[in-house]
């Protein structure tokens, strides 16, 4: 088995029985896993996550769950069915609608991203947002795009509609689904929420937070 299909298989399984408020033990031991009825859907998941890493694991694998309360158990061969992703895009458009203080878990982890981010590439919390590490685009696009990061925790970094504006509309399309027009209204229902003190102070603690370990290093 590969390192993938490996962290595919112990993925469902801590995400299904943590949600239902199980205890669960991630599997070390995968001899002859191969030969397991379960096998062929982890493969098939592999296959799918490798040709669209843009997809995000975590969240591939809770949408059923926040999306049909009624369903205690979804196995690897829904998973690994079309059902599936439609039920993950659906659950995407659901939590654009959402308003910007109900996606303050997501940002608080999205923060964290970042801060760890920018400690590991040596950069200033405030340089995130034009830092360039591959490509021709900063990370933080391709963050957005691979679910790491929440659109909602750059508010408050500087001139972001500057740089989201240097983006050509058809690849900010294809990196986030999100044109500029979009986000000045994200924007702009940011500027009006409650998430906006809390996101403030949390930049200024990261912030600090980052160049002293930068410093002491």
């Amino acid at each position: 088995m590969t390192e993938l299909e490996k962290r595919i298989y112990n993925k469902h399984m801590a995400i299904s029985r943590s949600i239902r408020k199980k205890a669960y033990r991630l599997r070390e031991n995968f001899k002859d896993f191969e030969e397991d009825s379960k096998y062929p859907y982890v493969k098939k998941l592999a296959i799918f996550f490798s040709r669209y890493p843009e997809v995000n694991m975590d969240m591939y694998f809770s949408a059923p769950y926040k999306l049909y309360l009624d369903v205690d158990y979804f196995d690897l061969q829904y998973f690994a069915s079309p059902r599936a992703i439609k039920t993950y895009t659906i659950y995407k458009q659901e939590l654009s609608k959402l308003s910007p203080e109900q996606h303050s878990e997501d940002v608080k982890k999205s923060l964290s991203f970042i801060g760890k981010y920018c400690i590991s590439n040596k950069i200033q919390f405030d340089d995130y947002i034009g830092y360039t590490k591959t490509g021709i685009h900063p990370v933080w696009v391709y963050h957005i795009k691979n679910g790491d990061i929440n659109i909602y925790s750059l508010m408050e970094f500087p001139n972001i509609l500057e740089h989201l504006n240097e983006i050509p509309e058809e690849e900010q399309q294809l990196f986030f689904g999100k044109t500029n027009q979009d986000f000045f209204t994200l924007k702009t229902n940011y500027i009006h929420s409650k998430l906006k003190p809390f996101l403030r102070t949390a930049y200024e603690k990261i912030r600090s937070f980052v160049e002293k370990v930068l410093k002491s290093t």
